[in-house]
């Protein structure tokens, strides 16, 4: 098997997703009609009087990206990596059209599994920011990683 083991990772470790996601509008209109429906992702007239003002990207979207970016570093070099959770999911700023995202994941626990000799648990706090630096998501994943 290639690619990284659990022994691989470090807490502390940072690992930054090549790449950006611009949020277009009319990505923001296509998701929204498929996944998320509402108003404050589809209409104008109706996101206008909501709290954020205008058009938002819907949270789901905003994370999918994240995950796209994410499937773009150096983390799945090897090929698929198994999520088992996520954790302290936090949609910290609405995301809007001309909004460009990256992300980025910092280890936070390595540990082996107690039931499976073969495997442990990596755990990663995945942020997405915008352009500005600011962050717009938090995430704590958890991952199933072979062990040497």
């Amino acid at each position: 098997m290639s690619g990284r083991f659990l022994e691989d990772f470090d807490v502390g470790e940072t690992i930054e997703a090549p790449g950006a996601y611009e949020m277009t509008p009319e990505r923001i209109a296509a998701f929204a009609a498929e996944y998320d429906p509402q108003g404050i992702h589809l209409d104008p007239i109706v996101a206008a009087r909501e709290m954020f003002g205008g058009i938002v990207a819907s949270g789901w979207h905003s994370l999918s990206a994240t995950m796209r970016l994410m499937v773009g570093s150096r983390l799945f070099d090897a090929g698929p990596i198994v999520g088992v959770g996520v954790d302290r999911l936090r949609y910290l700023q609405p995301v809007r059209a001309g909004d460009v995202l990256r992300a980025r994941a910092e280890v936070i626990d390595v540990r082996p599994s107690r039931s499976h000799s073969n495997r442990g648990y990596v755990v990663m706090r995945v942020v997405t920011l915008r352009q500005d630096d600011v962050q717009v998501l938090t995430q704590d994943w958890t991952l199933l990683v072979p062990r040497r």
